[in-house]
């Protein structure tokens, strides 16, 4: 029997990744688990900080309120109304390369499962802008749900 207490959500808040959202609450409300959105802020956005020790670390934590436009007005209303509902959830900041930092986020935390939105790109537009979902997939040793733009979140679990 497979038991999911923890769903990690990486958000870039665009509309595939409104998807993966809609999915990641849904799922969590029907499992009773916990769902952490993580959104991911490629190195030099913010300020370099002083290290909190001598020891350089490939992913910080960066809190929502230290970048304005980390936790956009509407997905700040809509996981606080969720929460409201009984959503058992929370939000990280990080920074770093993102397949990477999603990765490491998901198995530090101990996430069963990641669901994220994938573009569904192909031919030279993957090419040239890659994709951080199969990136994922590839380097995540946790199983991953990719959930296209397109979707609509139809959940049905028992």
């Amino acid at each position: 029997m497979i038991h999911l207490t923890r769903i990690l959500c990486p958000t870039d808040y665009s509309p595939t990744s409104d998807n993966a959202v809609r999915y990641a609450v849904e799922f969590a409300r029907k499992v009773g688990a916990h769902v952490r959105f993580v959104h991911i802020l490629s190195p030099g956005v913010l300020p370099e900080k002083p290290a909190a020790s001598s020891e350089e670390t490939a992913v910080s934590a960066v809190q929502p309120e230290e970048d304005g436009d980390a936790l956009p007005d509407n997905f700040s209303r809509v996981l606080m109304d969720e929460k409201k509902k009984g959503l058992n959830a929370d939000f990280r900041v990080l920074k770093g390369d993102a397949p990477n930092v999603i990765a490491e986020q998901a198995h530090s935390w101990g996430a069963d499962l990641i669901i994220m939105g994938s573009h569904g790109r192909t031919g030279l537009q993957r090419i040239m802008m890659g994709s951080v979902a199969e990136e994922v997939f590839r380097c995540s040793d946790i199983p991953v749900l990719l959930v296209k733009e397109q979707a609509a979140a139809k959940i049905i679990v028992e």
